[in-house]
């Protein structure tokens, strides 16, 4: 099996090393989904997560797929990208053939991967979320390793 391509998020995000914010945080991974797929700093992807999904200071994000889809819907841009929700009962399954009968199955990390090649995306798995970007994983290690996660939403940010 082929590598996953792979560059962690604190390698990606512009003025991380620099940032006293995020040498302080945790529960943090939509604000570096934020970062790295709107391409803005980490101080400034903190800010706006906090002000746009009411996130506290090492907390998780709340509610986050819910409020994406409200920035889609309401043409909402952040540093001139915007949000476009990939629909989950269509674009985020495929069929397979299992024992000669076409099974719908749900869209994994690998299967994303090929799926979508190009662009940038903010993708959520149970619990966490990460960017893919011209398909290289930008997150954890373990995004680009456990291809078989689910991937429960997704949105292209361009």
């Amino acid at each position: 099996m082929k590598a996953t391509p792979y560059i962690s998020s604190s390698d990606a995000i512009k003025g991380i090393s620099d940032s006293i914010l995020a040498k302080s945080e945790s529960n943090d991974c939509v604000v570096r989904a934020f970062a790295t797929s709107f391409e803005i700093s980490y101080d400034l992807a903190h800010n706006k997560v906090s002000e746009i999904f009411e996130r506290k200071n090492k907390k998780g994000t709340r509610f986050f797929s819910l409020r994406m889809n409200f920035l889609s819907e309401n043409n909402v841009l952040i540093n001139r990208k915007k949000v476009t929700p990939i629909k989950n009962d269509v674009n985020l399954c495929y069929y397979v053939v299992v024992k000669g009968a076409k099974t719908l199955r749900k869209m994994t990390t690998a299967m994303f991967l090929k799926k979508y090649p190009k662009g940038t995306y903010i993708v959520v798995v149970k619990g966490h979320a990460f960017t893919i970007k011209d398909g290289v994983v930008i997150g954890n290690q373990d995004d680009a390793l456990q291809r078989r996660k689910i991937i429960n939403h997704a949105w292209k940010i361009g």
